[in-house]
């Protein structure tokens, strides 16, 4: 590559930066509705049409831009250990998921609240459902384990009651540290709400006891 191509490809890189850094900024401040593509252009100190050079529209900006910070969490998570399930105490986790949020609480608590993005909540919930989820029931069924329900229905669920409570957390001055919070929905997930809300180990016995003799075959799709 010559040293013109170079100066090119860093320009480049520069002003899509400067508009990721403006788009965050201003979703901070407005709102993610009521920002427009001039001002998008005005904070990054470029004109109108070079954004459009790079982007068409806030929309593409903005999940360009998650979809790359994702794919750096994908990397970084990297394969779970094969005792991440079985951890009685919930002491393996993986808190990556709530550091992140915690990096960009400011943003994440307007994107998850009433001046969000409904497009963007399909996106964080799609990731969580397939990648950070998603990685747990893999773990899981590369160990021979089958589900009893469809796995997509399991990491689904378990997705969106993980936004649920990043929601809930950033809402009220995140009171739990990261670790805590991975710990917790670790627990819920694993042990459910039965364990969670303090009933005893021998009613949690019966009801699994119970609700095993009734999945005596797998659902089917309508």
């Amino acid at each position: 590559m010559d040293t013109t191509a170079r100066k090119l490809d860093r320009r480049v890189i520069r002003t899509r930066q400067l508009l990721r850094d403006a788009l965050m900024e201003l979703i901070v401040e407005k709102g993610y509705e009521g920002i427009s593509i001039q001002e998008i252009a005005d904070r990054a100190d470029v004109a109108r049409p070079t954004f459009y050079q790079h982007f068409r529209d806030k929309d593409d900006l903005l999940f360009q831009t998650m979809s790359e910070i994702y794919a750096t969490l994908q990397t970084d998570a990297g394969e779970l250990p094969e005792e991440y399930l079985f951890d009685p105490d919930g002491a393996i986790h993986d808190s990556t998921d709530f550091e992140h949020v915690a990096a960009l609480a400011d943003f994440y608590k307007v994107m998850l609240g009433k001046k969000g993005s409904p497009a963007f909540l399909v996106n964080v919930r799609q990731f969580l459902a397939e990648v950070s989820v998603g990685a747990a029931i893999h773990t899981m069924q590369a160990q021979g384990r089958t589900p009893r329900l469809p796995a997509d229905l399991i990491a689904n669920f378990m997705a969106g009651a993980e936004l649920g409570v990043i929601a809930w957390w950033l809402e009220n001055g995140q009171p739990y540290s990261p670790q805590e919070m991975a710990r917790m929905v670790f627990q819920l997930s694993m042990l459910g709400g039965i364990w969670a809300l303090g009933f005893d180990t021998e009613t949690l016995t019966k009801l699994v006891e119970q609700l095993g003799k009734t999945d005596t075959e797998e659902p089917k799709k309508q």
